[in-house]
C-alpha cells in the first residue's frame, strides 16, 4: 500500500492524465491523424463500393422500370444515404464524449408510443410508400438513422461502464467497416482468398505468443466467448471418445490374435465396462462464465456431468478443491455403476464480475496427476503389455475478458498467465479490452487438426479439393456454416499498434484502475467490496446514514474484503440499485451493480473497457456524481 501511495504522490497531483505527459501529446497527435485518415475512408469505401455495384448495363426494360418507380434508382439515392450515414458517424466518433449523455433515456412505453407508434420515426407503416419524391425518401432515411444513433446507448462515451466492451478502436472500425464493404464468408479460399490466409496467419502468430515459437496449433476466429467455450467442449469431448474408440479398437484386435484371452477382453468391452463408454465429467469454478452450463446441455455432456468447484475468497479456482472433487469421483467409480471420469477442466482468466484469474500451474498440476491414476485404472497397458493411447484432462482458458494481458510485456500482467503454455485451448476477446467491433474472438489450441476432425461434414457443394486453393479452406473446421471475416480487426490492430502497443493499452487500465482503488480507500463515501484484481474494481457508495451503521456496528469501511451484518448489506444493495437507475435515467452514466460471492449485498463494478482509458479528472467526475445522485438514498 506504501509503494501504491508513493506512486500516486506524482499520480494524483496530476490534473490532466495518469500517465507523464508525452505518450498523451503522442496519442493526441495520432488522433487527429486517424480522424483524417477515417475521414477519406468513408469516401474511399463509398467510392468502392460505387464502382462495384453501379458498374453494370442497364436495359431499355430497366429505365422504363425506373422512370416508372424513380425509388427503385439505388444507384444514386441509396449511395447518398450511405455517404451521409458514414460522414454522421465518423463526426459523431470524433466529437468529445464528456459533455454529452450516455443515453438519451426514454422508457420502453414511451419509445413505443412515440418512436414506434403509427406516424413515429421507426414505424413500418411510414414506409417508402408515402413517400413519392425520392430527394424526400433519402433525407427521411437519414433522419430515421440519426433517430437510431439518437437513442441508442453511446457505448463510446467514458462513463459506459455497464458491460465488458464500450469505446471502439478507430483502425479496427476501418478494418470492419472494409469487411462490411466486401461482404463474404470466411470458409473457402475461393471466396475469401485474402482472409483466409490472413487468419492462418494471425493463429500462426498467436500460437508463437502463447504456446512458444515452436509449437503446433489450430485455431479460427468465432461469434463471440460462449461459442468458443462449447467449441473448446466440443473438441474436447471429440478427442476424448476417440482416444476410447481406439482403445476399444486395439483390445478387439488383440482378441482376435489371442483366442485364450477373448472372454477377458469381452468382458472389458461390456457396456458398463470404464473402457467402453465411460460419462465424461467437466469442471468448471462457481466464478465460471454461465455458458459452460450451456454448452453441456447442446453437447449432450448434461449438467449432472458439471461439476462446479468453489473459489478462494480471491475468486480464483481452489485448486485443493478440484483435486478433492477429482479424487471423490475416483472413489465414486471403485463402488461401482456407470464410470464417471474427468475429461475438461475450464479455468478463468479475468471472471465477469470479479475479474479473477485462475492459478493454470495448479490446474495442470492437478489434472496431470489424475491423468496418472486413470491410465493405471482404465487405460495404460492391457494385460499382454499392449500399449494403450493415454486418457488426457482436456484444459481449456476462458481469457474473453482477462486474457488479453497476453500483450503485455509487463511482469504484473504476465504473471497472470504464468502456466497458459501448458493448457490444451484458450480464447480471448479483443472487442472487450482492445476495442475491435463485435464481435472478434479468437480461439485458439494447441492440438493441430483437431477443429477438422471434429466439425468436418464435408459438404460437397462447397468443399471440393478440385477448387483453386481447396487446401486453405478454413469452414469445415467450424461449427457453422458462414463466418463473417472478423480477423480483420484483430490484424488490423496488431499492424497499427504492434503487440507492444497493444500491451501498453492494457497496462494503462490497470494503472487508472489503481488510482480508483486509492480514491475509494481514502474516500468515506465508498467502500471496496473485495480485493481488486488487475482489471476489475468492486465497491459501494455509502450515504451517510450508512456510514453510521457501518461505524456503529464496527466495520472496517477502510478493508478492501468488509464483513458487512446482514441488515446493513440489504440497505446496500437497494442503494446500489437505486442509485444504478437514477443514474442510468438522468443519461449521465450506465454503471452495473453485480453480486459477489464474498458478499450478500449488491456492489458497483467498474472496468475500464475497449479503447478507453480514464483520467484523473474522469475519475473524480465519475465519483462525484455518484454521490450527486446517491446522497440523499
Amino acid at each position: 500500500m506504501q509503494t501504491l501511495m508513493r506512486a500516486q504522490t506524482t499520480i494524483v497531483n496530476s490534473d490532466e492524465c495518469i500517465c507523464d505527459t508525452t505518450p498523451i501529446y503522442i496519442t493526441f497527435i495520432c488522433g487527429i491523424l486517424l480522424g483524417t485518415i477515417l475521414n477519406n475512408y468513408w469516401k474511399s469505401v463509398i467510392i468502392l463500393i460505387k464502382k462495384r455495384y453501379t458498374k453494370r448495363y442497364v436495359t431499355e426494360n430497366e429505365k422504363s422500370i425506373e422512370n416508372e418507380h424513380p425509388l427503385l434508382d439505388y444507384r444514386d439515392g441509396g449511395f447518398q444515404v450511405l455517404e451521409e450515414t458514414l460522414s454522421f458517424i465518423s463526426e459523431n466518433i470524433k466529437k468529445t464524449q464528456t459533455q454529452s449523455k450516455v443515453v438519451e433515456y426514454m422508457s420502453p412505453e414511451e419509445m413505443l408510443s412515440s418512436l414506434f407508434c403509427k406516424d413515429g420515426e421507426f414505424s413500418l407503416k411510414l414506409g417508402n410508400n408515402n413517400i413519392t419524391d425520392p430527394k424526400e425518401n433519402i433525407k427521411h432515411m437519414n433522419k430515421c438513422l440519426q433517430a437510431v444513433h439518437k437513442y441508442s446507448v453511446n457505448t463510446n462515451h467514458p462513463f459506459f461502464f455497464n458491460q465488458l466492451f464500450g469505446t471502439l478502436d478507430p483502425v479496427a472500425l476501418a478494418a470492419e467497416l472494409l469487411a462490411i464493404s466486401i461482404n463474404t464468408s470466411n470458409y473457402t479460399y475461393e471466396t475469401a482468398p485474402v482472409f483466409t490466409l490472413m487468419e492462418r496467419d494471425l493463429f500462426t502468430y498467436l500460437s508463437k505468443l502463447v504456446f512458444g515459437p515452436d509449437a503446433k496449433h489450430d485455431g479460427l476466429m468465432l461469434p463471440g466467448g460462449s461459442l468458443s467455450n462449447m467449441t473448446a467442449l466440443h473438441v474436447a469431448r471429440y478427442y476424448t471418445k476417440q482416444i476410447i474408440a481406439e482403445r476399444c479398437y486395439q483390445i478387439r484386435a488383440l482378441s482376435n490374435r489371442l483366442e485364450e484371452e477373448k472372454k477377458q477382453e469381452d468382458h472389458m468391452l461390456d457396456n458398463h465396462s470404464p473402457i467402453f463408454e465411460p460419462e465424461l465429467v467437466a469442471f468448471v469454478s462457481s466464478e465460471a462464465h454461465y455458458s459452460f452450463a450451456k454448452s453441456v446441455a447442446v453437447t449432450g455432456i448434461g449438467k449432472r456431468n458439471l461439476v462446479v468447484v468453489p473459489t478462494l475468497p480471491n475468486g480464483e479456482m481452489d485448486i485443493d478443491q478440484l483435486d478433492f472433487l477429482m479424487s471423490e469421483l475416483e472413489r465414486d467409480n471403485e463402488l461401482g455403476g456407470k464410470v464417471r471420469i474427468p475429461f475438461f477442466v475450464a479455468a478463468t482468466s479475468g471472471s465477469t464480475v470479479r475479474g479473477s484469474f485462475d492459478d493454470l500451474e495448479g490446474i495442470v498440476n492437478v489434472c496431470k496427476k489424475h491423468e496418472i491414476r486413470l491410465n493405471s485404472l482404465y487405460g495404460g497397458t492391457t494385460p499382454n503389455n499392449l500399449q494403450m493411447k493415454s486418457h488426457k484432462i482436456w484444459i481449456h482458458v476462458d481469457g474473453a475478458w482477462g486474457g488479453n494481458a497476453i500483450f503485455s510485456s509487463r511482469t504484473d500482467l504476465r504473471a497472470l498467465s504464468k502456466g497458459l503454455e501448458h493448457v490444451d485451448s484458450f480464447t480471448f476477446n479483443p472487442h472487450k479490452m482492445l476495442g475491435a467491433p463485435q464481435q472478434t474472438t479468437a480461439f485458439l489450441t494447441r492440438h493441430t487438426g483437431i477443429l477438422r476432425a471434429a466439425n468436418s461434414t464435408g459438404a460437397k457443394y462447397l468443399f471440393d479439393s478440385r477448387k483453386n486453393g481447396a487446401q486453405f479452406d478454413l469452414g469445415d473446421g467450424s461449427y457453422t456454416c458462414g463466418r463473417r471475416p472478423d480477423v480483420i480487426k484483430l490484424w488490423a490492430q496488431l499492424k497499427f499498434y504492434g503487440a507492444d502497443g497493444l500491451g501498453r493499452m492494457l497496462e494503462s487500465k490497470v494503472d487508472a484502475l489503481k488510482v480508483l482503488t486509492y480514491k475509494i480507500q481514502q474516500s468515506e463515501k465508498f467502500m471496496l467490496a473485495c480485493n481488486p484484481w488487475p482489471f476489475n474494481v468492486n465497491f459501494f457508495y455509502m450515504p451517510e446514514r450508512i456510514r453510521r451503521q457501518l461505524i456503529a456496528s464496527n466495520v472496517d469501511i477502510s478493508s478492501s474484503n468488509p464483513i458487512i451484518p446482514d441488515e446493513i448489506s440489504n440497505e446496500l444493495s437497494k442503494i446500489s440499485v437505486a442509485l444504478k437507475l437514477r443514474l442510468h435515467k438522468s443519461g449521465v452514466m450506465l454503471i452495473p451493480y453485480q453480486p459477489l460471492s464474498n458478499q450478500k449485498a449488491d456492489c458497483f463494478r467498474i472496468v475500464i473497457a475497449g479503447k478507453k482509458t480514464l483520467t484523473i479528472a474522469d475519475i473524480d467526475k465519475m465519483l462525484d456524481l455518484m454521490d450527486q445522485y446517491g446522497c440523499n438514498l
